[in-house]
């Protein structure tokens, strides 16, 4: 049975994030086309428009335009990056005309039981639609904290590069469309093919965006949290609690956990683990130092404990990151 595919597709998308998908797709069908006889994929664009402008300037003719197909019918719809850094442009984003558009159109597909994916920024416009509320999701890791002050009813992961919730597909930072697209040709396609897509286009399998975050430019608005976040970091080799913590910035430790879950959507515990192991991939990937000295400078005696963390959170070994 075909399968039919749709991309939305706005004025300023990530151009890798659009060529990843598009590409990934002609890969899928030229491998179905090879064996003969299988499922077949059709692949269509749609926009506001009959021409859009990507994010470095280049024109696409779109396949379709929201105002000429009133019925979403496809088994996918797949939404590129928006080419978006910051949740100031994407605001204005959502209230072009155009986005207005889509999101009716998105609605309107949901309603005829299609499934959505989307990555990076664009992960903003199917929660405007309210598909997210109550699901779980993840979105750039980046843009995180002003996600979860938006879209507080979404149960957002941003440490997850994918994140499927029903018939919502979510992924990381841009260049995890490679992720999103290989799930959706192998609900379309079958596991075999989307295997050979990843063989052939070179894309290897990952499952979390912690080793990627950079602790210096994921932003805060609560000073608590920036004050706890140097301290921490100040710290790293010493014996930690929340409760030592909490005294330090003159607060209880629930004042302390609310503030924290507020800004970053985890626990005080969780907190202090992740800066401890976002220092310890960085000197694993910048030094030589060994794992159990790099264990001993981020606060574990024991360098078992953080070989296990890493394999946990990051989904590699350290020698992975060398």
């Amino acid at each position: 049975m075909k399968k039919l595919l749709t991309v939305l597709v706005l004025d300023g998308v990530f151009d890798s994030s659009l060529s990843i998908t598009l590409d990934t797709l002609r890969a899928a069908q030229a491998i179905l086309a090879a064996r003969g006889g299988a499922a077949q994929l059709t692949v269509r664009t749609i926009g506001a428009k009959a021409y859009i402008s990507t994010g470095a300037g280049l024109r696409l003719k779109a396949d379709l335009q929201f105002k000429t197909v009133k019925q979403a019918t496809s088994d996918w719809i797949i939404i590129p990056g928006l080419g978006y850094r910051s949740d100031q442009e994407l605001s204005t984003c959502l209230s072009h005309g155009d986005t207005v558009q889509a999101l009716r159109w998105l609605l309107a597909a949901h309603a005829g039981n299609t499934k959505i994916a989307a990555s990076c920024s664009a992960a903003y416009l199917l929660a405007q639609t309210g598909l997210l509320d109550g699901r779980k999701a993840t979105t750039a890791w980046w843009l995180a904290q002003a996600f979860r002050a938006r879209y507080p009813a979404v149960m957002l992961d941003e440490t997850r590069i994918l994140v499927r919730d029903g018939p919502c597909l979510t992924a990381g930072a841009a260049l995890s469309q490679l992720d999103l697209m290989l799930a959706v040709v192998s609900d379309v396609a079958g596991e075999s093919v989307a295997h050979l897509c990843s063989r052939y286009l070179l894309i290897d399998q990952r499952s979390s965006q912690t080793r990627y975050m950079m602790r210096d430019h994921l932003p805060h608005e609560d000073q608590t949290v920036i004050a706890a976040e140097r301290w921490i970091d100040a710290h790293l080799a010493q014996p930690m609690t929340v409760s030592a913590l909490a005294s330090v910035l003159a607060l209880s430790p629930k004042t302390l956990a609310r503030r924290i879950e507020a800004a970053s959507g985890i626990s005080p515990i969780k907190f202090i683990q992740r800066r401890r192991l976002s220092q310890a991939a960085h000197l694993l990937e910048t030094t030589t130092l060994s794992i159990e000295q790099v264990a001993a400078r981020v606060g574990y005696q024991d360098s078992t404990a953080l070989r296990k963390l890493i394999k946990r959170e990051f989904g590699v070994t350290p020698s992975t990151l060398r």
